[in-house]
């Protein structure tokens, strides 16, 4: 089957001794069709990767297939602390503002304060939400 790539495929036997059990008991595949432009996207991101498109693409596919439901993975802990930071500000802000005029000093405060605590809220926020979603464990046998 030819990819599209100008370097001759080298033949390479492996020894007995070289070749792990998974890579003997793969017998299934599966195909999918790319345009040129993924193709080529796929081929530079396995080559970056220092491995032939067929292994990155099933690290990849596994990768993501293993990851499943695991929230704490699929949240960007940056994205978070900045999210928990400005939903920390507008609160303020909002309280604030109700009270009468907010002055340039009154924003300046509530700014640092959102920053100083942004990132321990993420934090907590994904402590709590691991607690809520592990399984309860109970103490009898």
């Amino acid at each position: 089957m030819a990819f599209g790539t100008d370097k001759p495929q080298e033949a390479v036997t492996p020894s007995a001794s070289t070749v792990s059990v998974n890579e003997t008991s793969r017998a299934r595949s599966i195909a999918t069709r790319l345009t040129d432009a993924e193709f080529g996207e796929v081929e530079a991101a396995a080559a970056d990767a220092g491995k032939k498109v067929a292994e990155w693409l099933r690290e990849a596919a596994l990768t993501h297939a293993r990851a499943g439901a695991s929230t704490e993975e699929q949240t960007d802990p940056i994205l978070l602390a900045e999210i928990m930071g400005m939903r920390s500000l507008m609160l303020n802000l909002f309280a604030r503002a109700s009270e009468g005029p907010l002055t340039t000093e009154d924003l300046r405060k509530m700014s640092a304060c959102s920053d100083s605590i942004k990132e321990q809220r993420a934090q907590d926020y994904m402590a709590q939400r691991r607690r809520r979603t592990s399984p309860k464990t109970t103490d009898k046998p």
